[in-house]
């Protein structure tokens, strides 16, 4: 896995490999299958591991399906930071073995690559902005030590700690650049009557499944308006904080920012999954 990955809620700034050994649910086990031979003798197949990776008793009301995780780290060379401007990208890469290192931006257009002779910071222009769906990968000859991929952003979901957007326009037009989804809606203002349920299910489901974003300031056809004058940027998020805290139950996990796109406001809803038990009272 790449640095900053996720996953059974470990993220570690740099790669790694992991081995994961664990029983099916699906297969019974016996209670006692007495384990002998040249070393010590064992009760059963837990007991035995226990013993030989953790040098502890075997907890039988723990509860856990993995029986065996080893995370193996991969420091030859990661991805610390990322910044992304409107017609830059600096990448900061370190790492303990990098000679023969290149560090590369690929989009559907070209490419580009650098030398790497150790730990420091690489910069990309980017006089068109950032292409959707491009990939900076620091690698040496055909294997890859971190990468990192632009498409849209997940907002409201895991979010890549290391990348810093310096200027929030290219994030938001990427975002845009997919479309209203199934991680995607847009407001062109705060909504009211039939249409404020219905952004209401929508946080509901984003919140339920795996996370999504609420735009306002957007119309249908993903044209950037901003959020009216009047009232305050400040009031429309208050008004649409409390909407979420009245009508959404349990209260999902979520976050709402301003985001400033050439002079206008726009306000994102990025909300994280909490699981199926979401709903509107």
């Amino acid at each position: 896995m790449r640095g900053q990955e996720e996953w059974e809620r470990v993220t570690t700034p740099w790669s790694r490999t992991e081995w994961t050994i664990n029983r099916d649910a699906n297969v019974l086990q016996p209670g006692h299958d007495i384990l002998v031979g040249d070393g010590p003798s064992f009760l059963n197949f837990d007991q035995a591991l226990s013993a030989f990776l953790h040098q502890r008793p075997h907890d039988s009301n723990a509860g856990r399906s993995d029986l065996w995780r080893i995370v193996q780290p991969q420091r030859a060379g990661w991805l610390s930071q990322i910044t992304i401007g409107s017609d830059l990208l600096t990448a900061v890469v370190d790492g303990e073995a990098l000679d023969g290192a290149v560090l590369e931006l690929s989009w559907a257009a070209g490419n580009e690559r650098q030398s790497v002779d150790g730990a420091g910071a690489h910069r990309f222009a980017l006089p068109n902005g950032l292409a959707l769906d491009s990939l900076l990968m620091l690698r040496r000859e055909d294997q890859w030590l971190d990468w990192c991929h632009f498409s849209a952003p997940a907002y409201g979901r895991a979010r890549d700690a290391s990348v810093i957007w310096g200027q929030p326009g290219p994030e938001l037009e990427l975002l845009l650049a997919n479309g209203e989804g199934k991680h995607l809606e847009c407001k062109q203002e705060v909504p009211e009557g039939d249409s404020r349920k219905k952004m209401l299910k929508t946080i509901a489901a984003f919140a339920s499944q795996d996370g999504g974003t609420v735009l306002i300031g957007v119309r249908d056809d993903l044209q950037i308006v901003g959020l009216p004058e009047k009232p305050t940027v400040d009031k429309q998020e208050l008004q649409v904080v409390g909407m979420i805290r009245d009508s959404v139950d349990p209260a999902p996990p979520y976050e709402s920012r301003v985001v400033d796109h050439d002079g206008k406001k726009v306000l994102a809803i990025e909300v994280s999954s909490r699981g199926p038990d979401v709903r509107l009272p």
